[in-house]
């Protein structure tokens, strides 16, 4: 085709609501152009490039062994309420009924689609492993969309789920397709590193995130330059610290802290430093009030404390939860000595001495407070965020902070899906046994 016939409908100026030069660019250039919040025509130019992208993809899958599929975008609410998701996954999961009205959700992702298929169609440990994949059209209803297409609504996104009879199994398809997305990435001409990730709404037993190093990256990614060691800071791990050097115990102080409720107004009112004080950050998690304590310098990770409570679902408590749990504390002088429901804390918490924690009354907080003598806890772990500069976990060197764009995850989900939902094969004795999965997304 002749380029003056070409549909390529370019803009002279930058768009208002272009937020980062990599949508300035695409939508100057023609190649894309926006309906909606996180909604986006491609246009013939930009099509073409997500084609090719597509393609690349598609020789580099095919390679490793996995068959392309497609399944339906529209997916039945008894499918999701199977594994439980449809009341975890939460308000970016867009539900619609039909005429009859039948309860759908239109697809995030396709975990429950391809088990079911799965489990009507393999019956015997003969039958695995498989991989199937597909290029699909994804919707999940950001709160903020933003960064043209990268933090948009509707999406293409490949999905590829391995079925496997054993774990041994597993890791292998799990490695291939490492390796399959590292071919991928260096196929277009990207600067990536895989780090250690949560598995979020996903879930399973465990996950590696593919980062493409960039300033305009949402992600934070702590990396080690001695060791290699990578992960997002949702997973960046903290080693425990290696003695308390605890002081000897004081006699505990009532102190007035009139409208002190947060850590930087605590710290002026009482005279002392962030990390002298333990927060107390009131969550929900499975319908149960939970407390998470934290040292005032450091912020709560909240995949962690969830992984920590073995919960399937978890937010913020609101104020009435908070007051109830508090034993009728206002809001921001709470105290663990006064908190009845489950707690955990920080190792850094557990290594705190004459710590200054909430009095349970309003504008009131304690000096000198001692785990063991003023308030107990069950559970101890690292649940907050790991800080640029604090030893590496692997080997101790200084971790540095990068930013990145998530461009690609995979995950070894183990039998969330497949238990559930019955996907079972027979052993060689004839036993039915759930399938082992993964999952690979880009």
């Amino acid at each position: 085709m002749r380029f003056s016939r070409y549909f390529i409908p370019t803009l002279k100026e930058n768009p208002a609501d272009a937020d980062t030069m990599s949508a300035k660019l695409m939508l100057r250039s023609g190649m894309i152009r926006k309906v909606a919040a996180g909604l986006y025509d491609w246009l013939p130019l930009g099509l073409k490039v997500l084609k090719k992208v597509e393609n690349i993809v598609r020789e580099e899958m095919n390679r490793a062994g996995a068959m392309e599929v497609s399944l339906p975008v529209i997916q039945p609410k008894e499918l999701w309420e199977e594994t439980g998701r449809w009341q975890f996954y939460g308000r970016e999961l867009l539900r619609l009924s039909d005429r009859k009205k039948n309860e759908f959700c239109f697809a995030p992702t396709a975990e429950e689609m391809i088990t079911d298929l799965v489990r009507k169609t393999i019956k015997s440990s003969r039958e695995l492993p498989v991989n199937l994949y597909q290029f699909g059209t994804k919707f999940r209803d950001e709160i903020r969309p933003r960064f043209g297409v990268m933090r948009s609504r509707e999406f293409l996104m490949k999905d590829a789920y391995s079925f496997h009879a054993s774990e041994t199994d597993l890791d292998a398809e799990y490695n291939r397709m490492s390796e399959t997305y590292s071919r991928i990435f260096t196929r277009l001409g990207l600067k990536f590193r895989p780090v250690e990730a949560d598995s979020g709404a996903i879930g399973g037993n465990s996950s590696q995130e593919f980062m493409v190093l960039a300033d305009t990256g949402e992600d934070l990614i702590a990396s080690c330059e001695k060791c290699g060691y990578a992960a997002n800071l949702e997973r960046a791990e903290v080693s425990a610290p290696a003695s308390n050097g605890k002081e000897a115990p004081l006699a505990v102080e009532e102190v007035p802290t009139p409208n002190a409720s947060k850590v930087v107004d605590v710290a002026k009112a009482m005279g002392t430093s962030a990390d002298r004080i333990i927060k107390t950050v009131f969550m929900v998690a499975d319908g149960q009030t939970v407390v998470a304590l934290v040292r005032g310098d450091t912020d709560l990770n909240v995949p962690k404390f969830q992984r920590a409570l073995g919960a399937k679902g978890i937010r913020p408590a609101n104020e009435a939860e908070y007051t109830a749990a508090a034993g009728g504390s206002d809001i921001g002088f709470a105290g663990p000595q006064h908190i009845q429901v489950r707690m955990v804390a920080d190792h850094l918490v557990a290594a705190m001495s004459n710590a200054v924690v909430g009095g349970g009354k309003k504008d009131v907080h304690l000096r000198n407070a001692n785990l063991g003598r003023d308030f107990k806890i069950e559970t101890v772990a690292d649940i907050r965020n790991i800080r640029e500069g604090e030893a590496c976990p692997k080997c101790g060197a200084p971790v540095k902070f990068f930013r990145g764009i998530e461009v690609g995850h995979v995950f070894k989900l183990g039998t969330k899906y497949s238990a559930p939902m019955k996907a079972e094969f027979l052993d060689e004795g004839g036993v039915p046994k759930p399938m082992i999965m993964g999952c690979y997304g880009i």
